[in-house]
C-alpha cells in the first residue's frame, strides 16, 4: 500500500488553541534497543514517555505464566520515563486463576524487572480484552494490583465495544484508560478492508459528546501487516509485511487494490505460502489517522497522550516524521 505523501500544506491553517496532547510510542519487543531511526523519531518528536511491554502473561497446562520479558539490551531507556505494559490473555482469567495471587506474582515480576534496570516507574498499564465471561475475575486482579501499586498510576487499555457500551463490560478500576484505536476490524474475514484501521467501522461505536467513567488516553497504529489466507480462512499474519515488498515478490501477482493471489509456491516474510493463497495488505494511511483524529473529538475527554503503535526501524518507510505530532495538533485544535 502506498501511504500518501504527507506534505507541508497539511500544517497550515488554525493552531490548536489547547495543548496539544504529548506524543508518546508504544516499544513492543523483547530486547529494548534503539536504532539509529528510532531514536531520530523519538528525538523529533520530543518524546519523553515510552509504554514498554515487560512482559505477556498466557496460560499453559492450566497455569497462568509469564513470558518474553523484556531485556534492557542498551543504556538508551534511561533517557525516556518508562511505563511497564503487561500484556495478558483473555483465556488467562478463563483459566482456574487465583486473581489476587497472579496480581501478586505479576508485581514481584515487574519490579525484579525495575530492580535490574534502576528503574523506578510511576505509571503502570495493563492491558487485557476482557469479555464478559473474565470481567469480574480480570477486575479483581485489578483491585489487587491497585493496592500493590499504591502511590503509582494505574491504567488499563480500553477497545472499542467497552467504550460503547460500559454497562455491560464494565469500567476497570484504574486511574486512566487509554483507548485503542485501531485492530477493528475483522482480520479473519478475507472481504475485510482493512483491519488495522477501518474507521468506517469504528463510527459506529460512537457518538457525539459521549462520556466514559474514566480520563481516556488514546493509541493509533503506525504498522502494516499481510494477511494471507488460503481457502478462505486466516492462514498467517506477516507482521512489517507492505504492498511494496508484495510488487517485489515474482511469485505473487495483484488483483485488486491491496489485494494479491501467489502464482507459485514461495516464502514471503518467513512465511511459506501456497499457489492460490489470497494476500491483503494493510496499514493507515494519512487520511485515515487523520479520519481517525476527527472521530475521537467527538468524546467528550481530555486527552494527555497520544500513543503510537509501535516504535519501528520500519517507521520511516511508511509515514512521514512528522505526522505523528500533526495528529496530535489536529487532535487538539478545535
Amino acid at each position: 500500500m502506498l501511504i500518501t505523501i504527507f506534505t507541508a500544506s497539511l500544517l497550515t491553517g488554525c493552531q490548536p488553541e489547547a495543548a496539544s496532547p504529548a506524543v508518546s510510542f508504544y516499544y513492543w519487543k523483547s530486547a529494548f534497543k534503539l536504532s539509529p531511526t528510532e531514536r531520530e523519531w523519538l528525538e523529533a518528536h520530543k518524546v519523553e514517555r515510552l509504554y514498554v511491554k515487560y512482559l505477556d502473561v498466557d496460560v499453559e497446562n492450566g497455569q497462568a505464566v509469564p513470558k518474553a520479558p523484556v531485556r534492557f539490551a542498551d543504556s538508551t531507556y534511561k533517557n525516556f520515563e518508562i511505563v511497564p505494559c503487561v500484556f495478558i490473555t483473555n483465556r488467562t482469567f478463563q483459566a482456574a486463576v487465583n486473581p489476587e495471587d497472579l496480581a501478586e506474582r505479576v508485581w514481584k515480576y515487574l519490579q525484579e524487572i525495575n530492580t535490574a534496570g534502576h528503574l523506578s516507574p510511576t505509571v503502570y498499564q495493563l492491558d487485557c480484552d476482557w469479555s464478559p465471561s473474565t470481567q469480574a475475575a480480570y477486575f479483581r486482579f485489578l483491585d489487587r494490583f491497585r493496592q500493590l501499586a499504591e502511590g503509582h498510576t494505574l491504567t488499563a487499555t480500553i477497545r472499542l465495544h467497552q467504550l460503547r457500551y460500559p454497562e455491560q463490560t464494565g469500567v476497570p478500576p484504574v486511574d486512566r484508560g487509554v483507548l485503542m484505536y485501531y485492530n477493528m476490524g475483522d482480520v479473519q474475514n478475507v472481504e475485510e478492508p482493512n483491519s488495522i484501521l477501518n474507521t468506517q467501522t469504528a463510527a459506529h461505536y460512537l457518538t457525539t459528546d459521549m462520556q466514559y467513567d474514566l480520563p481516556l488516553d488514546y493509541a493509533l497504529p503506525m504498522f502494516s501487516w499481510v494477511l494471507a489466507y488460503r481457502l478462505g480462512e486466516l492462514h498467517a499474519i506477516i507482521n512489517q509485511g507492505t504492498c511494496q515488498k508484495l510488487d517485489t515478490l515474482a511469485a505473487a501477482a495483484a488483483i485488486g487494490p491491496n489485494r494479491y493471489r501467489m502464482q507459485q509456491n514461495a516464502y514471503f516474510g518467513n512465511h511459506y505460502l501456497n499457489r492460490g493463497d489470497q494476500l491483503r495488505c494493510e496499514a493507515p494511511t494519512v487520511a485515515d489517522l487523520e479520519t481517525a483524529i476527527d472521530q475521537l473529538k467527538q468524546i467528550d475527554n481530555h486527552c494527555e497522550h497520544l500513543l503510537f503503535y509501535h516504535l519501528d526501524e520500519n517507521l520511516s518507510n511508511a509515514f512521514p516524521k512528522n505526522l505523528p505530532q500533526h495528529l496530535a495538533d489536529r487532535l487538539a485544535t478545535p
